[in-house]
């Protein structure tokens, strides 16, 4: 059994590849906001379709979480480590707003954001109601240890669900460091996020402990 220093060392390789996860995400979901595809494909399927394929590229390194939500959400359930969660949720943001001072400077001109408003009860609501729904994939990846393909079509297609669902009435971010990347970024699109994929997260634990 590993010692507890060991057990809490935090791997430089895993959070490498959260920063880079975060950076294609975000990356991503900033060319579709700036047109690059025109209107053919929602961002939903951009953000979903990235996601998936983060899974399958980083999944084994870091669990591919890419997302403060997810991140804070696993810490809570005890699945990650303090340590862990802050590094991650550092080179989360990192990688964020180095996909946003990119694109800029590939675009050379102003990048086109979503602009967050006012913190709304309502858009709160929206915001936690889609990621519950993307935290319980998260953690039916988890609990029942899908690797490959199974793995990056749940999680990814309950990101694209999650946003659908929130962009009923929010801007359907579901993820505080991208937030940051399009400058969505008020109390609302900060918090429910976290909260949303920790009750999704203990949700779908209570479901299985009780079938």
């Amino acid at each position: 059994m590993a010692s507890k220093s060991k057990a809490n060392e935090v791997s430089v390789g895993a959070v490498l590849a959260e920063y880079i996860g975060t950076f294609m995400l975000a990356f991503a979901v900033l060319a579709s906001v700036n047109g690059v595809l025109g209107s053919t494909v929602p961002t939903a399927v951009v953000a979903g379709f990235t996601l998936f394929l983060a899974v399958l590229m980083i999944g084994r390194v870091s669990g591919a979480h890419i997302n403060p939500g997810v991140t804070l959400g696993l810490a809570s359930l005890r699945k990650v480590s303090p340590e862990t969660a802050v590094s991650y949720v550092v080179a989360q943001v990192a990688g964020a707003f180095s996909a946003s001072a990119i694109m800029a400077t590939l675009l050379d001109a102003d990048v086109l954001t979503v602009s967050a408003g006012e913190p709304d009860l309502r858009i709160f609501i929206a915001e936690a109601l889609g990621m519950i729904f993307f935290g319980m994939g998260v953690a039916a990846a988890v609990y029942n240890k899908y690797q490959g393909i199974e793995a990056a079509a749940v999680v990814g297609g309950s990101l694209f669900l999650g946003i659908m669902l929130a962009s009923v009435l929010s801007n359907g971010v579901l993820n505080p460091a991208v937030a940051f990347a399009i400058e969505s970024v008020n109390v609302t699109y900060l918090i429910a996020p976290i909260v949303g994929a920790s009750l999704g997260m203990h949700l779908y634990v209570y479901i299985m402990d009780n079938e």
